[in-house]
């Protein structure tokens, strides 16, 4: 199951990087952002993946056993988004025994 995980989150990084290379060339990040707040429907957008990056945010502060990591990778996925979310799932695949080990933290510490 690891393995598929590894493969699913490497083909979705790869779509996800590519986009942004093509999105990159045909306009500016600023000028498209400002289009996109324009519009209602992007300002949904927006809120849902600024929803989504905190949740990953407080998720990835959970499970990463070393604070300067994890407070690396949050800032590293508020800057670039979700090729972080992809590539510290990868990162994390390989560390982890069993696909319940990806997801939830090394030591519960009496919190769940």
């Amino acid at each position: 199951m690891l393995r598929t995980t590894v493969i699913v989150c490497g083909i979705l990084l790869g779509l996800l990087v590519a986009t942004i290379l093509i999105a990159g060339s045909h306009s500016g990040v600023l000028a498209s952002l400002h289009a996109i707040a324009a519009n209602p429907w992007g300002v949904v957008v927006l809120l849902d993946l600024g929803i989504g990056l905190l949740f990953i945010a407080v998720w990835l502060a959970l499970v990463e056993p070393s604070p300067p990591r994890a407070a690396a990778w949050i800032i590293a996925l508020l800057l670039l988004g979700n090729v972080v979310t992809l590539v510290y799932l990868l990162s994390r695949t390989y560390r982890v025994q069993r696909l319940r080990d990806l997801f939830l933290p090394s030591r519960f510490n009496g919190w769940l």
